[in-house]
């Protein structure tokens, strides 16, 4: 460690000199190699109240390296003096003898203007890390590249754009597939209805040639009597609306005017036998079934609006087979 003390007597002039100015500079340690740190510390010793401004930090350049500067006061001492502090740490890649020229500072001593004055340069040396006489020291291999992780040889861009033109396609797909469910079916030529007549006088030829009664359906039986001779009244008188009880229907019926009410007395009973067996499992013989199939073929033909021309069918023109 180095230390220069210095007893200064700073003033602009002569007729002006007042207190003098101890101030010190240490180097710590005072040989060190290239790269290593030393500690640099500038000290003042001032009398108590006095203010000092200390530089602020160097810049570095291509041989010096400042890595730490900072500035403290310490209480004052016995004789009233306070020591006004400067450290710093200092790392050289100069070879040889280092000059570090002191740092310039101002204060003021309470009584007094003020004084520049300049600390005490320092020195230390700088050695070399490899003897100049040999022997030169093993220099290792250079490493083999390190491969880059596999994360960074995905090609992320084209994986997004190929996720995003995945998805928008998917999308498309799913609107058009959406759009011909919503889309509605193209209406086909109508079918041509019977005559209210016709398909009524159809059904029941049919239903005659079943002989449910005799195979004890009759409850099939009477379920499509009575739903055959129901289409037959919509379809003959306008459509009543549908869903009405058979009381309903009768009552419908009877308030036209132009229905005989003993007819619609028959078409009652019809319906409420059927309605019997249907909701109550009420059996009815085979004589009844065969005859509401002719009281039903007997209003169909009287409801019709022309005249009837086609046969009747066999079995109830015949009276039914017993």
């Amino acid at each position: 460690m180095k230390r220069a003390v210095l007893l200064l007597l700073l003033v602009p002039s002569l007729a002006q000199a007042r207190v003098p100015v101890r101030v010190e500079t240490m180097v710590q340690p005072d040989t060190v190699l290239v790269g290593q740190t030393v500690r640099l510390r500038w000290r003042a010793f001032l009398p108590d109240k006095s203010i000092v401004n200390f530089p602020a930090r160097p810049a570095d350049d291509s041989t010096t390296h400042w890595r730490s500067w900072r500035t403290l006061t310490l209480a004052p001492n016995k004789r009233g003096m306070r020591e006004h502090r400067l450290e710093a740490v200092l790392q050289s890649f100069a070879l040889g003898p280092v000059a570090v020229p002191g740092a310039p500072f101002r204060f003021r001593v309470p009584g007094e203007g003020v004084r520049e004055g300049r600390f005490p340069t320092s020195e230390f040396v700088v050695g070399i890390t490899v003897p100049l006489d040999g022997p030169e020291p093993p220099l290792r291999d250079m490493k083999a590249l390190v491969p880059p992780p596999w994360w960074a040889l995905v090609p992320w861009a084209w994986i997004g754009a190929g996720l995003a033109l995945a998805l928008l396609l998917w999308w498309l797909v799913r609107r058009w597939l959406r759009s011909r469910r919503k889309r509605p079916a193209s209406a086909g030529p109508l079918e041509a209805l019977e005559a209210p007549e016709v398909e009524a006088r159809r059904r029941l030829a049919a239903l005659v040639a079943r002989r449910l009664p005799e195979q004890g359906k009759v409850l099939e039986h009477g379920t499509e009597l009575a739903d055959l001779l129901r289409r037959f009244v919509e379809r003959r008188f306008e459509s009543p609306r549908p869903g009405y009880t058979t009381g309903e229907l009768a009552a419908h019926l009877l308030a036209r005017g132009d229905v005989r009410p003993e007819d619609v007395a028959a078409l009652r009973g019809i319906l409420e036998a059927c309605d019997l067996t249907k909701f109550a499992r009420r059996p009815y013989d085979v004589q009844r079934a065969h005859d509401a199939e002719e009281t039903a073929l007997r209003l169909i033909e009287r409801w019709a609006p022309v005249a009837a021309t086609a046969p009747a069918p066999a079995r109830a023109a015949a009276g039914g087979a017993r």
